[in-house]
């Protein structure tokens, strides 16, 4: 089990009631929160995916990021009017929901607890760096050929099928994630599958950036 105030809190033996943190399970297409809600818990994924994004200014869904088992995500009260964030699971999904300021405490007074956090924000930042420079530096193909390794991890769901990220996530969210159109995204999908499979087995053995 990856570390985190779950652990932590298991390895110290404490035992934390249902206010500050419980766990709960949400049927695929859940909205768990969207704008304008500026105050949540901090959620911890068990099993599932989920999608974070925004909106568009026609009310259209853009995807952020792809959060799978071990993410954390929610608002930690710091962003106030700026918090414009929704969230949805993409399978059946389990979470573990922290209080956003018991969260806090803990990571602010356990110096394993922060380094772990620190850890995860910097992987977090380092992503969206990523992503940043794809969008904003290589030729279509590349972008989405970048960003497909990251799709191919296997998750389990609430009733323990599993699925491949890849299968669960449109073509709409990778034109979202790699800054193109999604009819760009649809025609580099089809040349990749047309590809041999000797080349097509050496791109998806690149690991994720």
């Amino acid at each position: 089990m990856k570390f985190g105030p779950f652990t932590y809190l298991a390895e110290k033996g404490i035992e934390v009631n249902g206010r500050l943190l419980k766990t709960i399970q949400l049927k695929k297409g859940h909205l768990i929160y969207q704008p304008p809600q500026l105050i949540t818990p901090i959620f911890e994924i068990v099993s599932g995916a989920v999608k974070i994004g925004s909106y568009s200014p026609e009310g259209n869904e853009v995807c952020c990021d792809i959060l799978r088992p071990g993410d954390f995500f929610g608002n930690l009260h710091y962003l106030k009017v700026q918090f414009s964030e929704f969230s949805k699971t993409l399978t059946s999904t389990e979470l573990r929901v922290y209080d956003a300021d018991f969260f806090k405490q803990l990571v602010a007074n356990q110096p394993k607890l922060a380094e772990w956090f620190f850890k995860e924000l910097v992987i977090r930042w380092c992503r969206a760096e990523n992503r940043l420079y794809t969008i904003r530096i290589l030729k279509p193909e590349e972008k989405v050929n970048r960003i497909l390794p990251y799709l191919q991890d296997q998750i389990t769901d609430v009733e323990g099928k599993t699925f491949n990220l890849r299968k669960i996530v449109t073509i709409q969210d990778i034109a979202d994630l790699t800054g193109l159109t999604r009819q760009t995204v649809s025609k580099v999908l089809q040349k990749d599958v047309l590809r041999p499979n000797k080349s097509k087995k050496k791109y998806l053995d690149r690991k994720p950036s």
